[in-house]
């Protein structure tokens, strides 16, 4: 009888044990996998698209981190690590492979600087008028986001110093430089011209080529040992992830 009833007790603690651990197995069998990518700002339209297409096509969640190139980069360098990085040059590109973060990356489109000014603004018409004093000018923070350093560069190539700029604020992404201008903040900026085109409220300039950066902007990726990162980059790198950043105006690479 003892036999019996400790037969019954064990039992009915393994169908308890049951009943929990069923419905839990099935939640972690249903719980939805996850990718973070870290990309510059002015990549924000075409990425979105991208990442919905790709968790309806492989149900995988795209998690963006957007914010300058600068910014992002560091945050890799303190240690975090997202599955794919996407700065607005490849300069990051290099320096996170020198750190042995990568072994390397792909170009998937190109950035094309480019002079901006308010709709129907006159005072800036070429890279000269940056240095008239009357002239409000933005520019992109050299250590925060690609723009700044590229902007530097295109300066110092045109022999205009920014000591003779009456610049009124620098902005740590592309984005805040087209809203300054789209909102007469300024006179004149130097940004995308995808984010130029994008916005559709400024006067786009552009820039002579002997004095002119384009950049290329490179796929990292951080995490190869995951199938979801393989698939998601092999999907931006398609024809089908390049024809929507050619959609939102950048120029693909080949």
């Amino acid at each position: 009888m003892k036999l019996v009833e400790y037969l019954k007790k064990y039992v009915a603690l393994f169908l308890v044990i049951l009943v929990c651990f069923v419905p839990f197995t099935a939640f972690a069998q249903k719980e939805s996998k996850e990718l973070l990518v870290f990309a510059g700002a002015g990549m924000r339209l075409p990425l979105n698209k991208i990442g919905k297409k790709f968790e309806k096509k492989y149900k995988v969640k795209v998690i963006y981190d957007y914010e300058g190139s600068g910014r992002l980069g560091n945050k890799i360098l303190v240690g975090q690590t997202p599955d794919v990085f996407i700065p607005g040059s490849d300069r990051w590109a290099k320096i996170i492979k020198e750190k042995g973060c990568i072994k390397d990356y792909t170009p998937i489109a190109y950035h094309t600087p480019v002079i901006i000014t308010p709709d129907g603004n006159m005072k800036v018409n070429s890279l000269v008028d940056f240095i008239n004093n009357k002239n409000r000018i933005v520019l992109g923070d050299i250590k925060a986001c690609a723009i700044g350093m590229v902007s530097a560069a295109i300066f110092k190539k045109a022999d205009l110093k920014e000591s003779k700029m009456n610049v009124k604020a620098r902005g740590v992404t592309v984005k805040q430089l087209v809203l300054w201008i789209e909102g007469n903040n300024a006179d004149g900026s130097i940004v995308w011209k995808a984010d130029a085109v994008q916005s559709g409220k400024v006067r786009i300039i552009d820039i002579p080529e002997q004095y002119n950066f384009i950049s290329i902007i490179p796929v990292c990726q951080m995490v190869r040992h995951k199938k979801e990162t393989s698939q998601y980059v092999h999907y931006l790198l398609s024809a089908e992830g390049k024809g929507i950043f050619r959609k939102y105006g950048f120029e693909v690479a080949n």
